[in-house]
């Protein structure tokens, strides 16, 4: 089942997504959609680098990498989590596997 995600919505975590990132459990706030990787910040002057090289590093020159780089990323806020991640950027390819 396809979601169509919208900005200002709150989504969970799947309990059988397939992401090797550790999310943790609560509500995530979607502040964001954007076309393509970001190329200004919003929150914190390292969150498109932390993305990159989070989402996208390993995977130059194959079709992931395009298609992520290319694709939707989504901003959302953070429940209150032990790293005190409190914004990200995330490609559309996880936001599919790991919220609903």
């Amino acid at each position: 089942m396809m979601i169509n995600y919208q900005v200002g919505e709150y989504y969970t975590v799947k309990e059988d997504h397939d992401s090797v990132y550790d999310f943790p459990e609560g509500k995530y706030k979607l502040k964001i959609i954007m076309d393509g990787l970001p190329e200004r910040t919003i929150y914190t002057e390292d969150e498109i680098a932390i993305a990159e090289e989070l989402w996208l590093e390993g995977f130059e020159g194959l079709e992931q990498y395009k298609i992520d780089l290319e694709g939707n990323w989504y901003y959302f806020e953070f429940p209150e989590n032990e790293n005190n991640v409190e914004y990200m950027w995330i490609p559309e390819s996880i936001v599919i596997d790991v919220f609903e």
